[in-house]
């Protein structure tokens, strides 16, 4: 018995059967692999918002004596925290522009949201906590950024008084 080439193509039913299976395998361990990186690289991401944001507060309070001030009330841009901006009224007062261009926002396009997955900020002036609050993809053991209060669902800079808000 032969095998009839299909005119058009010089293929065998068969052997496009096979073509197209290797490319769905393919598919099914790149996709996963993809995915993974794509989390990294937002976590990367997220870790240098946190960074960067300690910086601009150490700054600010070098410059002013104490930290922007919230009235010790988190303010943040989901809708739980009131949906505070990201440029001079933002979710952290007096920050932005002169000491980051604007605020910090989350590189997933899903966040903010109302269930309070963001950006959020606490000041009494003296003290300040920053979290990045149920959006990141991993927690690994010895994280810089861990937090206490959300230990499996956020990271945090803060001061040393702001450490357990």
């Amino acid at each position: 018995m032969t095998m009839q080439r299909s005119p058009r193509s010089g293929f065998t039913i068969i052997e496009m059967l096979i073509v197209v299976t290797i490319i769905a395998l393919l598919a099914g361990i790149l996709i996963p692999l993809l995915e993974q990186e794509s989390q990294r690289a937002r976590d990367g991401r997220r870790a240098g918002d946190l960074r960067s944001v300690a910086s601009a507060l150490a700054t600010f309070r070098q410059l002013n004596g104490n930290y922007p001030d919230t009235s010790d009330a988190w303010q943040g841009d989901s809708q739980p925290y009131g949906e505070h901006g990201y440029g001079s009224t933002g979710y952290i007062p007096s920050l932005v522009p002169d000491f980051l261009p604007v605020l910090p926002k989350d590189p997933s396009p899903a966040y903010p949201n109302a269930s309070g997955a963001g950006y959020m900020y606490r000041s009494d002036g003296r003290d300040f906590k920053f979290v990045i609050n149920a959006t990141p993809s991993t927690f690994p053991l010895g994280n810089n950024f861990y937090d206490p209060a959300r230990p499996a669902s956020a990271w945090q800079v803060s001061s040393p008084g702001g450490y357990n808000w």
